[in-house]
């Protein structure tokens, strides 16, 4: 093989892995821009009304992942709601996707392949999958005035935790949150 051709082949390899491992799940992100983020230092969870709903072992996971994700940009949980900066809420979303792809065969193989332009031997076999996606979204609500300054958005393919071990389910979420508050807050990037 040629030295040339394997090296190049080899770096476009390498590209290719390098560039695939910083491509996240799909993340939107929403703010007020005129707000003062800089003063933002505690927050604290909006208590639900329903006291009798049962949180969920994947809510409790979401929870804290974006709790450790917070902390680790300098922000600190309240003793209460009335103590907070901020208050954090979540909600899911599930929605329903159809993903269609076509394969297209012919007779023969490369350079070998009957290529007659009449009569160009082909067949096509189109193939439609429904599946479902889960979107957690994420509110940030100033506490005083009760408004959205805040909202992001993490969206991932149902399933994503089938047969795993919970540790790492621990670990997507805690990768999924860190995707959704990149942006958090705006104007200000600190590393993770």
């Amino acid at each position: 093989m040629n030295t040339v051709l394997f090296k190049g082949m080899l770096i476009g390899s390498l590209l290719l892995l390098v560039v695939s491992c910083k491509i996240g799940p799909p993340v939107t992100a929403d703010y007020d821009t005129s707000y003062n983020y800089q003063s933002l230092k505690s927050y604290s969870w909006v208590i639900p009304k329903d006291k009798t709903k049962v949180s969920t072992l994947n809510n409790r996971r979401h929870i804290n992942a974006i709790e450790t994700i917070l902390n680790r940009k300098g922000f600190n949980k309240a003793e209460s709601e009335g103590k907070a900066d901020f208050l954090l809420k979540t909600h899911t979303i599930m929605d329903k996707k159809t993903d269609v792809s076509s394969y297209y065969r012919v007779w023969g193989y490369h350079p070998f392949a009957f290529r007659h332009p009449l009569h160009w031997p082909h067949h096509t076999t189109t193939v439609a999958r429904e599946y479902e996606v889960g979107t957690l979204v994420l509110d940030i609500v100033d506490p005083v005035k009760k408004e959205v300054i805040w909202r992001g958005s993490v969206s991932r393919k149902l399933g994503v935790y089938k047969n795993r071990t919970p540790e790492e389910r621990d670990t997507i979420a805690l990768k999924n949150a860190q995707f959704m508050l990149e942006s958090f807050p705006p104007g200000r990037k600190l590393s993770d």
